[in-house]
């Protein structure tokens, strides 16, 4: 049997991991994991936009497909209170988006989150997103150029030929 510390320990690691899931998904353009980071029966409240997390994932991943050439997503600081098999997050979150036309954005806010832990694995059942400043950036060359360096051997793509689903991950000479 596991001692509770060591639980606990076990399962705010895996709400971490469910967080990243969502925000790899959404930056990847990656339905199937985003959509992992769920429970069925999830809901969104995104501001302008309440529904069920399946209608929300995929009209999210649709804007970001058509609108935007690509999107990094970066959580940092994170709280839970973990009461059981349910669990109340508070992560903070910025976005920053390059844009297909016009300027490029960049966005703060924070992901409010109840989770349940269900058969084992930990979801999202409940989404308040909080945006809290955002602002617009005239396109420069290292940003719109940066992932297209000549010379680079690898480069990021929106979909599973990213380098990082590659297993195992290699490089030229190893």
């Amino acid at each position: 049997m596991i001692d509770a510390d060591v639980q606990e320990l076990i399962d705010r690691q895996r709400i971490w991991e469910c967080l990243l899931r969502y925000t790899r998904g959404m930056d990847r353009l990656d339905r199937e994991l985003t959509l992992s980071a769920y429970h069925p029966g999830a809901m969104e409240d995104h501001g302008a936009v309440i529904s069920p997390y399946e209608p929300f994932v995929d009209q999210v991943l649709e804007f970001h497909r058509t609108q935007e050439i690509a999107t990094q997503h970066i959580m940092s600081n994170h709280s839970c209170v973990i009461e059981g098999d349910t669990a109340h997050a508070e992560t903070y979150v910025t976005c920053y988006s390059v844009r297909k036309e016009g300027a490029d954005g960049y966005s703060l806010g924070r992901f409010v989150d109840r989770l349940e832990k269900r058969d084992g694995r930990w979801g999202v059942v409940s989404r308040v997103s909080t945006r809290e400043g955002a602002t617009d950036f005239v396109k420069n060359d290292f940003v719109s150029n940066f992932a297209v360096q000549p010379g680079s051997l690898m480069r990021p793509t929106r979909d599973r030929a990213d380098p990082s689903y590659l297993r195992p991950l290699k490089i030229k000479g190893q």
